[in-house]
């Protein structure tokens, strides 16, 4: 049997995510990431209204012009979040502004093989 890109035994069907846009939102959230140091940290989770969403996976991470957005499962649902670079007029500063894009709702699909 060819164990290279097959699943383990006893587990005959892994389930897929499909993720179906429920609303569009443009709610800022404080991020956090667990190596604030590192060049790259990956977000842990984030606070939005007062609660935490603790990241469990990020799905997919996209990357525009000046924008990244990344597709997140969290503990209390699946989130768009937006990373992009807010220029201060008087200033010209620029600082990264943290933002969920897009609320999701997420459906388990088996996969065949």
């Amino acid at each position: 049997m060819n164990r290279g890109r097959d699943y383990p035994s006893g587990r005959d069907v892994l389930p897929e995510l499909l993720f179906v846009e429920r609303a569009v939102v443009a709610d800022p959230i404080t991020v956090e990431v667990d190596r604030p140091a590192a060049v790259h940290p990956r977000v842990s989770g984030f606070w939005r209204g007062g609660e935490f969403y603790r990241v469990i996976k990020i799905v997919e991470t996209r990357y525009e012009a000046g924008e990244t957005f990344f597709r997140t499962v969290t503990d209390r649902g699946c989130v768009d979040i937006r990373r992009y670079r807010q220029i201060a007029p008087r200033t010209l500063r620029a600082s990264v502004v943290w933002e969920v894009c897009a609320e999701l709702d997420a459906v388990e699909i088996p996969r065949s093989r």
